[in-house]
């Protein structure tokens, strides 16, 4: 998958719960911003101060516009998914392009939290990625096709020996979704004990 992975955490003394970037990620973003604004304020403020730069003034007003829009852009690209634990109901924010989708819902919606293993020797030698996917219940009215597509809640990769059961580096994650589970109320499956293929939801 080439989402940005998504972490889970309490906030407000465990009134939310909230699966989105990890800081750093973050930090990067706001990083981007900060430094091309500061690139495109050198370039105008060069020629009035007489100051030679290394370039030209309109290369630092150029390349800087450039890294500002890769941080805004980044920023509106970002999926999340926050849980209300006291109102019980989810704000989503998925989707491909520059304006993703966002969906409200009750969490009587949602149908499961399952815990599956991915091999994905292409990422790591060895290596067993473990997913827990977040599932949303069938709506007869539409055909039976759920409320949402399935969403991946938080990943970890793991190295695992040949021969050893699938499962044998799940154990973070799966204390992570029972967590989970409970805090919401959303049923939890672990099925990481076989191989399931990589989840992608589809638009």
């Amino acid at each position: 998958m080439l989402e940005t992975p998504l972490f889970g955490r309490f906030q407000g003394e465990n009134r939310r719960l909230v699966f989105s970037a990890p800081s750093l990620y973050h930090s990067l973003v706001r990083g981007c911003v900060i430094t091309g604004s500061a690139m495109i304020a050198f370039g105008f403020l060069t020629p009035i101060i007489g100051v030679d730069g290394p370039f030209y003034p309109g290369w630092w007003v150029g390349i800087g516009i450039l890294v500002v829009l890769a941080g805004v852009i980044a920023s509106f690209s970002l999926t999340s998914i926050s849980f209300d634990l006291k109102e019980r109901f989810y704000k989503r924010r998925q989707g491909p392009g520059l304006f993703p989708k966002q969906t409200v819902g009750p969490v009587s919606n949602l149908d499961a939290i399952v815990l599956i293993s991915e091999p994905n020797s292409r990422l790591l030698a060895g290596g067993i990625s473990y997913h827990l996917v977040l599932h949303w219940k069938v709506r007869p009215e539409v055909g039976g096709g759920p409320y949402e597509p399935i969403m991946v809640l938080q990943t970890d990769t793991r190295q695992i020996v040949p021969g050893q059961p699938l499962n044998i580096g799940a154990q973070q994650l799966l204390q992570a979704g029972v967590r989970y589970s409970q805090a919401t109320g959303i049923p939890f499956f672990d099925n990481s004990h076989f191989a399931s293929k990589c989840p992608v939801p589809v638009w």
